[in-house]
């Protein structure tokens, strides 16, 4: 397939993904939200594939949505509204990791943001670069947490530590995420590939089937699939609602205006 904002390539058993579009810090393009399922479906009809490892290009993992159009949309500024379409979240790049048989290995090399911090929380296995570093920013747009943090974010932290994160957009470092479980390791950035390709290379290893069982049954009982599709579908909705409100259009504007948003709750 033609690839857009992503790069592909195979080292022996191990598929890479590289988001690639580091001149916004590998927002959300349609490109990769709609480019990263069907890539990823396509390889697990590979049989050459055991593992894949995604990672981003440049300074960070993936930096969310993009906040220009983000502006613009919430503003009333754009011209031509797109067509309305209702969520299909059983379809979505938000997925794609999740229902993944294959094993998933997050090779986060730095920010990962927003939608771009739940892209990188639906990987199976992370491994952080020291430069990391990962924070709900729709908190600082006046907006919902969405890219499935609203699910997997509380599974994995806890409930407490999860709405201090959504409420506060505080930024979590390597180290803080490391003590915090949201990765398993923490390396020098130059070593980042490199450790995360010595662990896909030992998975690829193992027995495939049993690893893609183990992974099956996991999900199965820890993120029933009706429960993440729901949960899918109140981030869509709650996002019209939240596009109606003026501390939805605050937020972006202060942002590129380079300033502190001033909310009002309304």
């Amino acid at each position: 397939m033609e690839l857009q904002d992503l790069l592909f390539s195979k080292e022996g058993s191990v598929g890479v993904i590289t988001l690639n579009n580091p001149e916004r810090m590998n927002a959300l393009s349609p490109g990769i939200s709609e480019g990263l399922p069907r890539l990823v479906n396509e390889l697990q009809d590979d049989p050459e594939v055991k593992v894949i490892v995604v990672t981003g290009a440049g300074r960070a993992f993936c930096s969310g949505a993009n906040v220009g159009g983000l502006a613009a949309r919430t503003s009333g500024e754009q011209t031509e509204r797109p067509r309305v379409r209702l969520p299909h979240p059983e379809t979505g790049y938000g997925r794609a990791f999740i229902q993944c048989e294959m094993p998933v290995i997050g090779a986060i090399n730095g920010y990962a943001v927003g939608a771009g911090f739940g892209l990188a929380l639906s990987c199976d296995i992370r491994i952080a670069s020291e430069n990391a570093q990962f924070f709900v920013a729709q908190t600082r747009m006046g907006r919902r947490p969405d890219g499935g943090l609203n699910f997997l974010l509380p599974r994995i932290v806890g409930v407490q530590t999860a709405l201090q994160l959504m409420w506060t957009a505080d930024r979590v470092n390597a180290e803080e995420a490391l003590r915090l479980g949201l990765v398993s390791k923490v390396v020098p950035a130059e070593d980042l590939m490199a450790s995360t390709m010595e662990l896909a290379e030992r998975i690829a290893k193992g027995p495939s089937v049993a690893q893609r069982l183990a992974k099956r049954m996991v999900y199965k009982s820890m993120y029933p699939e009706g429960d993440q599709i729901a949960a899918s579908e109140m981030e869509f909705y709650s996002g019209m609602l939240v596009d109606m409100t003026e501390d939805a259009k605050e937020g972006p504007r202060a942002f590129l205006e380079k300033r502190e948003p001033v909310f009002k709750g309304r």
